[in-house]
């Protein structure tokens, strides 16, 4: 049950005498010692309001739970002084008849055993925590425990138990059928774990990050206030953020962080949701001739979840986020670049909201119908220019479905690669590192502006980068297989010195591992030796031919530079 209805009917049930063992069970971190402490505080019974609390955790005998119920009456001693001097009483005689037998009950602690039955006498003992006592203690010795106390020195029971964490179920069931008479099942909402914890930790965005825990299922306390506590490091003091980006960061925010505190039962995992949009994301989940296994019933949940939340696709940003969550590293320049990017592209952000709203709408609204929703379509063509290049693909997969949409599908192909053209780019890298489809007649666009900037890419330009990046993209890759020697020639005795002394170690680099990098660079190394050997035999080369030889010979490669047919005699 709720919060709320377990608050009453457990307050109702400690106001029945004949209640003497209550149980309050529930998953961990949804509230049951908060709601506890809160009838506790509100109650004017007495025995209610001075019940005494003890947490079995790591306990491993009887003994150990004895001195916490005695720490835990020590703050009231003073109000109950007429009780201990009892107690003080009691243990000077004891001690002295104990002592008498055996010198050594001096050293022990006798107190906590003599002083227990008069403090717990017609008591109400909360005991928290069973399922996490020491393996040690055995439940019957607990029950033996329980049992001894309500017959015999009129004491009641409230036991708070975390069900979810049971390792023995048989512990639990013992439990039920022998000491407990009445128990209550909490079960925690969204929105009431959500209450406490920002009451615990407030935040200026409660109300996004409550409608994602909510979506997310998340109910564990402790785990929400650690979501809060991430989005407000993440975004920090920064006031009146734009709608669309707060519904663009705070749902990604939280759903990561709720699994990576395991918050979200049986939930998908961190790459799960930083591969949505990839190539075969939603073709995989929405095939329609093939019934799904477990496993895809699952992601197909997933699925649901992240759309609700306005997911549809990661960049950047949910990148940083998993490393701040993993590492506890927080880069904040990185962050706040990518926020200030957003606001900066507030006209952006504001249409890829309207986007994931529409495709909510697509996905969900079953009373719109197809007219309406591709009315909603046209809506976004004017906009087309403000989307990525895989946001654009889906939503034009997704209209060119729609009855008659083809023609608005077209339209917002057409409008994307027309604000793209404009741009005039030189050169286009695809640094995208979910592997998410793009549209053919974009890729047509990616692939005609690649080549144009591939050959304008020289061997110099491709070795250079090579070097200073330690790695390369495509557009290297072809123009070190294209290099012919005349074109290293021509290179080496063209380039600067600063250039030069950068292209000839990496090419003397690649040379010495030639066999490695063959499958990426071709015959790159060859042309590249032919070159230097040919620069080495040409007396014209002066200066230049002395410095390549030297060069071979420190890097132990001279004999590249021996002609094949010298070699072989």
């Amino acid at each position: 049950m709720s919060l709320q209805a377990a608050k009453d009917q457990l307050t109702k049930m400690l106001e029945d005498a004949d209640n003497e063992v209550i149980a309050l069970s529930g998953k961990w971190g949804t509230g049951k010692s908060h709601l506890w402490r809160e009838i506790q505080n509100a109650s004017n019974d007495k025995k209610v309001s001075e019940a005494l609390y003890v947490s079995l955790f790591g306990l491993s005998d009887m003994g150990q739970i004895k001195l916490k119920i005695l720490q835990s009456a020590l703050p009231k001693a003073e109000e109950q002084s007429a009780m201990w001097e009892k107690v003080r009483i009691g243990y000077e005689g004891a001690k002295k008849v104990l002592t008498s037998l055996h010198k050594g009950f001096s050293a022990l602690d006798e107190l906590a055993l003599l002083a227990v039955p008069t403090i717990m006498k017609d008591k109400m003992i909360v005991l928290d925590d069973i399922e996490r006592k020491h393996e040690k203690l055995s439940i019957d010795e607990v029950l033996g425990f329980i049992d001894e106390y309500t017959e015999q020195h009129g004491a009641r029971f409230v036991l708070i138990l975390n069900s979810d964490q049971l390792a023995n179920r048989l512990m639990w069931d013992t439990l039920r059928e022998k000491v407990i008479d009445q128990e209550i099942k909490l079960d925690t909402a969204s929105m009431e774990a959500f209450d406490i914890a920002i009451g615990l930790t407030p935040s200026a965005y409660a109300g996004h990050i409550l409608k994602a825990v909510e979506i997310c299922g998340i109910t564990n306390i402790r785990i929400i206030r650690k979501l809060i506590k991430a989005v407000n490091r993440i975004l920090g003091d920064r006031e009146n953020l734009p709608e669309a980006i707060l519904t663009r960061v705070i749902p990604s925010t939280v759903v990561l962080a709720g699994i990576n505190y395991k918050g979200i039962e049986d939930g998908p995992d961190i790459s799960f949701v930083l591969s949505l949009g990839a190539s075969d994301d939603w073709d995989k989940f929405l095939e329609k001739d093939k019934e799904p296994d477990e496993e895809g019933k699952r992601e197909g949940r997933w699925k649901l979840m992240l759309n609700d939340l306005g997911i549809q696709s990661c960049d950047d940003y949910e990148l940083l986020v998993v490393e701040f969550l993993e590492s506890g590293l927080f880069d904040v320049g990185a962050v706040s670049a990518i926020i200030d990017r957003y606001v900066k592209e507030s006209n952006k952000m504001e249409a890829l909201d309207q986007l994931n709203q529409f495709s909510r709408r697509l996905y969900w609204d079953h009373r719109l119908t197809e007219v309406e929703l591709l009315e909603e379509a046209k809506a976004l063509v004017s906009k087309a220019h403000l989307f990525d290049a895989y946001s654009i693909t889906g939503l034009a997969k997704d209209v060119a479905e729609l009855p008659e949409g083809g023609d608005v599908s077209e339209a917002i192909i057409d409008g994307w690669i027309e604000e793209f053209n404009g741009k005039n780019f030189e050169g286009f890298e695809d640094d995208d590192l979910f592997n998410r489809p793009i549209h053919p007649r974009i890729q047509a666009q990616f692939s005609a502006i690649q080549a144009t900037a591939q050959a304008k890419t020289t061997v110099s330009d491709a070795c250079i980068y090579i070097a200073k990046h330690s790695g390369w993209g495509s557009r290297q890759e072809m123009a070190m297989k294209s290099a012919t020697v005349v074109d290293f020639e021509q290179t080496i005795k063209a380039l600067d010195i600063p250039n030069l002394r950068i292209f000839m170690r990496k090419m003397l680099e690649l040379c010495a591992q030639e066999k490695a990098y063959q499958s990426h660079f071709g015959l790159a190394m060859a042309h590249f030796t032919e070159a230097c050997r040919n620069i080495t035999q040409d007396p014209s080369s002066g200066r230049l031919g002395t410095l390549v030889q030297g060069l071979f010979s420190h890097a132990k490669l001279s004999d590249k530079l021996i002609p094949d047919q010298v070699q072989g005699q």
